[in-house]
Formats: structure tokens, C-alpha cells, sequence
């Protein structure tokens, strides 16, 4: 089960920037950004309460169960809508490749009964629910052709809603198309990566995260190998997320945030893993120590919301706390070196996550400039084309709005 927390608070509220959802797709189109990625045969569901969106449940669908069977399902997952203290009401959603040809009998139906029904008993309303086919979508609880046309709208209206594109920080997870199809489509870099698939491991994901760990603590410049498998590791967005967070934040944020958002396969509970030694990277027993150190950081089991809210709150640069500016400045080191490979999809987030860099410390032109350049090299990469966004639009990353957290240069900091 993969959980999520955001909570979009009014104007009302200092301090926080408020995102307005008012159709059904801006709320379809936060879905992806608050899970990482786009679900497939999943059903998931979100509170509201106090005008705001907040917690992200997703859960695999269920193949056809017995009445009890359904009855734990659907408690399962209002177990977890319940830790919303907020929480008034619900809304639902079913990701599936499943053709809807009756539109009375909608694929899945029974499901959304279940979790209906156990949502009215704990006087939670569910607002609506939208089933989120290949091609299309449309509320399972209309039946109703004059009003909600059938077979149902176009998945871009999603792909396109205003909240998916304002969504700059849950957007840089995920990329257009279904997970398989990215994996399909990734490309290699270098010694530093052997398949698509590996990278997604979470054993994988550690040993990248652990060397980047250690290049950043320590600011010495990488040799070619390591190099290489830095470029690499770039290429898929959860790690290039992951080690933004890890520079501002630390890299126990990164790991303990990733793993709470749902972008890596569960890691056991006796840490019995079998580690890579990645060309260029640190040994097995390095990445092991590194992983339990991180784990150790975590004050409690279960999904700890603050850290969700935080690693996902780097992005837009307005943590709670100030952020490492040292280590930013050595990531920014490596960046200008990677910027320098002929590679596209190595240069693409280079020069994004320079644009974000500069946009962080407040210096909006310098960093449209890189995110032009990103685009350049890759038209349409996600990440370089929603900060864009961002940055046209004249807004201003949380942390250079306060002196206690702005970026300041080494001379105006001595």
C-alpha cells in the first residue's frame, strides 16, 4: 500500500501556496504527482477536509473476492484514510486497463462498493468516483449519459489539467505513458548501468543513492567511472528526485522519503538484501552501513507523513528547515561537469536540476536559462518543461523568501 500526504490550504493559511481544484481532471491530475506515478490496475482514494486535499492511498485491486474477503479489503484501506485527522470527506479512483462495456457494470464495481460502504459507516461521504481506463475516464457513480457523456472524456484533459502541470515537485516523479513504458524506453548510459530493470530494484537504488551520499559529503571530484554511474543514475526520475533531496535535506531524507511515497519495493525488515556493487560505486558492506544509518534516522515503522511532506516540499524549496547549501553547492559541481557529456539524457536533468538550483537560491533568470537548454536537449522533459512553468510565471522558491533559510554566497556567509 503506497500513502501520501498533501494538504492544499486556503489563502487563509501564511505560508503555504495554495493550489485550487476545481474539475474532476486538476483532482485526476494529482493523483500521478502524489504517488510518483501514473497507477496501473490500482484503486486509490483521497481525503478532503478544511477546503484541502490529504491523504493518498493506493492499493492494488483486488481480483473477485468472497463478501468478507471484500469487507477487510475495504477496511484496509480506510484504516489508512483515517489517519487524515481532517478528513470529511472522499473521493475514488479505479486505474485499469479492464474494458467498461456495460455502463451499468462497471469494471471493478464491487470494489468500490466495498470501500463505499465502509467509508458510510465511519460517516465519511465519498464524493464521487472516477474509473481511469487506457483512453478514458468517467464517474462509475453516474449513470447518466446526458451528463456525463459515455464512453467517457479523454485521458489528455488529465495529462493536461492546470493542478498536473502546477504540480512541479509530485510531476518530476513520474513521465508521460505507463511504468512499462518508460522502463521500455530508457536509455543507458556509460559502465554505470547494466538494464532499465535493475534500476527500479531498490538494492540498486541504494547503492546509487549511497554513492551520491558520499560524493556529496565529501565535495572531491568524481573520477571518469563514478562519474559515469552519476550520469546514470540520473535517468530515472525517482533517483534524480531523490538525490535533490538528499543534497538539500541529507540522504536519510531522501531514502526515508522515497520508500514512504512508494517508488521502491519494499526493503526487508532483517536487511537481508543482496547489495550490487555498482561500476564506480562503493562496496556492498559501505552501502549496507549507509542504508542502516538512514533507517536508524527514522523515529517510527510506519509512513512517517512529515518526511512524505518534506521530501516532496524540497522541490519547491520551501522546507521547514534551511537547507544544506554546502551540499547544494557540490551538487551544483557536478551538474556543470555532467552538462559537458554529448549524451542528451545525460545533459536533460543536468541542466534541469541546475535550473532548479538557481531558481532555489532565487535567481529566476539564470535558472530559465538552464531549464531552456534542458529543454533543448530533450524537448519535453518533464521535469525541465513543469519548473519552467514555474519560473515564468515569476515565482519565488520558498527558501529565498526567509533570511534564515535564503542561499547566501560563501563571502556574504563568512
Amino acid at each position: 500500500m503506497d500513502e501520501s500526504n498533501e494538504h492544499f490550504l486556503p489563502a487563509s493559511h501564511p505560508g503555504r501556496d495554495t493550489l485550487s481544484v476545481r474539475e474532476p481532471e486538476d483532482l485526476l491530475g494529482y493523483i500521478p504527482h502524489a504517488l510518483g506515478e501514473w497507477p496501473q490496475e490500482s484503486l486509490v482514494v483521497v481525503t478532503l477536509g478544511a477546503g484541502s486535499l490529504g491523504v493518498s492511498v493506493r492499493v492494488d485491486l483486488p481480483e473477485r473476492l468472497e463478501p468478507d474477503e471484500l469487507e477487510g479489503f475495504a477496511k484496509t484501506v480506510t484504516d489508512y484514510l483515517l489517519t487524515d485527522p481532517l478528513v470529511e470527506a472522499a473521493v475514488l479512483a479505479i486505474y485499469t486497463a479492464d474494458e467498461w462495456r456495460d455502463i451499468q457494470a462497471p469494471p471493478h464495481g464491487h470494489a468500490v462498493t466495498a470501500v463505499r460502504l465502509a467509508l458510510s459507516e465511519l460517516g465519511i461521504p465519498l464524493l464521487d468516483a472516477w474509473l481511469v481506463g487506457e483512453h478514458t475516464w468517467r464517474s462509475v457513480l453516474c449513470e447518466q449519459a446526458s451528463c456525463c457523456p459515455w464512453p467517457g472524456r479523454s485521458i489528455e484533459t488529465i495529462t493536461a489539467s492546470r493542478v498536473g502541470a502546477e504540480l512541479v515537485y509530485r510531476g518530476s516523479s513520474f513521465g508521460s505513458g505507463t511504468p512499462a513504458e518508460r522502463i521500455d524506453a530508457a536509455v543507458g548510459v556509460g559502465s554505470g548501468r547494466e538494464s532499465a530493470e535493475e534500476w527500479w530494484d531498490a538494492a540498486t537504488f541504494a547503492a546509487a543513492l549511497a554513492v551520491w551520499d558520499e560524493t556529496l559529503s565529501t565535495g572531491r571530484a568524481p573520477a571518469d567511472e563514478r562519474l559515469g554511474l552519476l550520469a546514470a543514475s540520473l535517468d530515472r526520475p525517482a533517483l534524480r528526485d531523490a538525490v535533490v533531496v538528499a543534497a538539500a535535506l541529507g540522504a536519510s531524507t531522501a531514502w526515508q522519503g522515497s520508500c514512504a511515497i512508494g517508488v521502491l519495493d519494499p526493503w526487508p525488515e532483517n536487511g537481508a538484501v543482496a547489495l550490487p556493487a555498482l561500476a564506480g560505486g562503493l562496496s556492498p558492506d559501505e552501502v549496507s552501513l549507509r542504508v542502516r544509518a538512514w533507517q536508524e534516522q527514522q523515529v517510527s515503522d510506519s509512513i512517517d507523513i512529515d518526511t512524505v511532506l518534506e521530501f516532496g516540499s524540497v522541490i519547491l524549496g520551501q522546507t521547514r528547515e534551511r537547507p544544506q547549501w554546502e551540499r547544494i553547492e557540490r551538487l551544483e559541481r557536478i551538474m556543470r561537469l555532467l552538462v559537458e557529456k554529448e549524451e542528451p539524457e545525460v545533459r536533460a536533468p543536468a541542466l534541469a536540476i541546475l535550473g532548479w538550483i538557481f531558481w532555489a537560491r532565487g535567481r529566476g533568470s539564470k535558472a530559465s536559462g538552464f531549464l531552456r537548454r534542458s529543454l533543448s536537449a530533450v524537448p519535453g522533459y518533464r521535469f525541465a518543461d513543469l519548473l519552467a512553468r514555474v519560473v515564468d510565471r515569476g515565482e519565488l522558491a520558498g527558501w529565498a523568501r526567509s533570511p534564515e533559510t535564503a542561499w547566501r554566497r560563501m563571502s556574504e556567509a563568512a
